[in-house]
C-alpha cells in the first residue's frame, strides 16, 4: 500500500492518535507507519497500555515508552479525570487519529475513550476562534460480527464502562459508531474515515489476532464477551487468570458434578451452545489460586447464540442454586461509587428487575428483541 498517498491530504499536519498494538498489519503497528509518514506528535494510550501489558482497572500512570519525540499521553490514570484528553493538548494538534480494535460490546472502554474525545473535541471547536480538531477513525471490522444484542443504556448508568442509548451488543464497526455518537449526541466534529480493507482484510480477524487486551486472547472471545462481561459485576470468576477468560467461568462454590445445574442453564437456546464442566485455578484476579468448579462455553452456532441472554439466565441460575454463596460486587468500580458494577453494565432497570426475580426469561428475551430491532432501524437513519 502506498502510504505516502493514503496520507497526502494530512501532510504538515501535527498528529494525535489513540491507538494500541491491536493496530498492527503488514509487518508493523500503524503508529509506525504514521510516524514514518507524517507529523505524529502525541500517541494517547488506552486503558491496558500501548501493547495490552496491564489488567483491567489498572492505572497506566507508570507506562514509560522510547518513541523518539513522540509524547505519550495516559488516558488511564489514577483519577476519573485522567480518561479526558487535556485542551492543552489539543491546542497543539490538528488530527487525532482512531485506529484501535474493538470487539463489539458497549463496555468495552476503547469506544468509551474516542467517544470521550470526541466531547473534548467538539467542546474545543466550539470554543476556539482561530484552530479547530479534526478526526480520522482508520476503521477495521467488528469481529462479533453486526448482531446486536440488548437494550440502550439508560443515562442514569452512563459511565466509562456504558455511552447512554447504545446496545450492550452494538454491532457497529469503529468508524460506525463514531458516526453514531456525532448523531446522537450533536457533536461538532468534523470526521473522516479510511475504511475497512484500506489496513485490515477479512482474513487479519482469524490468523493474523492481535489481542486488544490481555483478556480477549482470541477471535471468539468477542462472541460471548457481550454477556460475560456481567461476570466482571459478581464474585463469579470469568476466567482471567485461565487461558480462556470470558469463554471459562466458575467460582468455588460451583460443584462440578451439578447436573441439575448443567440442566437448568442450558433450557434455552438449545443447539447454539454446549457447556462443558471443569475444574480449574485461576492464576491471577478472583480466587488466584483456588480451585473453582465452573464451566467453558463451547458455541455451536456464532450467529444465533444471545450472550446476554445466557449470562443473565446464569447469574439468576446461580442467586437461586447458591443463595448464600453467589454476590453482587460492592465498592468503586470503573471510578463510580454511586451505581454497583452489575447496574452500571446492565445499564437499564428491566434487566436489574429480572435478576431480581420480577420477569421471566421469555419476557426479557421478547424485550430484547424489541429494542434490538429499535436499535436497527435507528442505525438505518444515521450510519
Amino acid at each position: 500500500m502506498n502510504y505516502k498517498k493514503l496520507f497526502k491530504k494530512y501532510q504538515g499536519a501535527r498528529i494525535g492518535m489513540l491507538t494500541n498494538q491491536s493496530a498492527f498489519s503488514n509487518g508493523k503497528y500503524h503508529f509506525q507507519i504514521i510516524k514514518e509518514n507524517l507529523d505524529l506528535k502525541v500517541i494517547f494510550i488506552p486503558e491496558h497500555g500501548l501493547f495490552a501489558e496491564l489488567q483491567d482497572q489498572v492505572s497506566g500512570s507508570n507506562l514509560k515508552y522510547d518513541f523518539g519525540n513522540v509524547r505519550m499521553e495516559n488516558l488511564y490514570g489514577d483519577e476519573e479525570n485522567s480518561l479526558f484528553v487535556k485542551e492543552e493538548t489539543l491546542a497543539e494538534i490538528d488530527l487525532i487519529v482512531f485506529d484501535i480494535r474493538d470487539v463489539g460490546a458497549r463496555y468495552y472502554t476503547f469506544l468509551t475513550s474516542c467517544f470521550y474525545i470526541l466531547q473534548s473535541v467538539a467542546k474545543y471547536n466550539s470554543a476556539a476562534t482561530s484552530h479547530s480538531v479534526e478526526i480520522l477513525v482508520i476503521d477495521s471490522p467488528n469481529p462479533a460480527r453486526q448482531k446486536v444484542e440488548g437494550s440502550p443504556l439508560q443515562k442514569k448508568y452512563s459511565s466509562f464502562v456504558g455511552v447512554e442509548t447504545v446496545l450492550h451488543r452494538h454491532g457497529l464497526t469503529i468508524a460506525e459508531m463514531m458516526q453514531y455518537y456525532k448523531y446522537e449526541f450533536k457533536l461538532n466534529v468534523k470526521l473522516h474515515t479510511i475504511p475497512v480493507g484500506e489496513f485490515y482484510k477479512k482474513k487479519d480477524e482469524v490468523f493474523l489476532w492481535v489481542p486488544p487486551s490481555p483478556n480477549i486472547p482470541a477471535a471468539t472471545t468477542c462472541y460471548v464477551y457481550s454477556g460475560q462481561c456481567l461476570l466482571e459485576g459478581t464474585n463469579l470468576s470469568e476466567g482471567r487468570g485461565t487461558t480462556r477468560p470470558f469463554e471459562t467461568f466458575g467460582a468455588p462454590y460451583i460443584q462440578m458434578q451439578n447436573e441439575k445445574l448443567l440442566q437448568r442453564l442450558t433450557e434455552f437456546q438449545k443447539d447454539t451452545f454446549i457447556l462443558r464442566p471443569l475444574i480449574y485455578i485461576p492464576t491471577f484476579h478472583k480466587h488466584k489460586g483456588e480451585k473453582c468448579g465452573g464451566f467453558q462455553i463451547l458455541l455451536l452456532n456464532k450467529k444465533k447464540f444471545h450472550s446476554l441472554l445466557f449470562t443473565l439466565h446464569l447469574l439468576r441460575t446461580l442467586r437461586e442454586f447458591y443463595p448464600n454463596e453467589f454476590q453482587f460486587l460492592k465498592g468503586v468500580y470503573e471510578f463510580r461509587s454511586d451505581h454497583s458494577a452489575i447496574e452500571l453494565l446492565a445499564g437499564d432497570d428491566k434487566i436489574l428487575n429480572f435478576l431480581n426475580g420480577d420477569s421471566n426469561y421469555l419476557e426479557l428475551e421478547e424485550y430484547f428483541k424489541n429494542e434490538e430491532t429499535k436499535w436497527k432501524k435507528k442505525l438505518l437513519k444515521i450510519v
